[in-house]
């Protein structure tokens, strides 16, 4: 990536995804963690993994927006790990609103894995020549 080529829009569509999920995350991990209901442990603790997986996602989403690709892989592994998670906390809770953050996760990941995005990601050539 150069400094002076503009970022692509699908590399700011898939932060802001990852950036609504992450939100997401951290508010339905909030909202177990802190209810004042009788809430089984197991759920207190998933609700510990969102808040952290969120503010995690949040922070590698913010790297990778500024063209690290290095960042850019993490947050893509972290979406398919929270992907299958995500996916199986549905189905023990009967929750759609997990479904919701599952899908902007999922977008985000496809999004910046596309060519266009991908592009922008590689280094200059003029960098990658071995000085003769």
């Amino acid at each position: 990536m150069t400094a002076t080529q503009p970022r692509p829009r699908i590399v700011s569509i898939a932060f802001w995804c990852w950036l609504a999920a992450a939100i997401l995350l951290m508010m339905g991990g909030l909202l177990l963690v802190f209810s004042q209901g009788p809430v089984p442990v197991f759920y207190r603790g998933v609700g510990g993994l969102w808040i952290v997986s969120g503010a995690l996602l949040s922070y590698l989403a913010g790297r990778s927006r500024g063209g690290d690709t290095r960042f850019r892989r993490a947050a893509v592994a972290l979406s398919i790990a929270l992907a299958v998670l995500l996916a199986l906390f549905s189905v023990m809770t009967s929750g759609l609103v997990w479904l919701v953050v599952l899908a902007l996760v999922m977008t985000a990941a496809v999004l910046v894995m596309r060519p266009g995005a991908q592009q922008w990601y590689l280094p200059d050539d003029d960098s990658a020549k071995p000085d003769a």
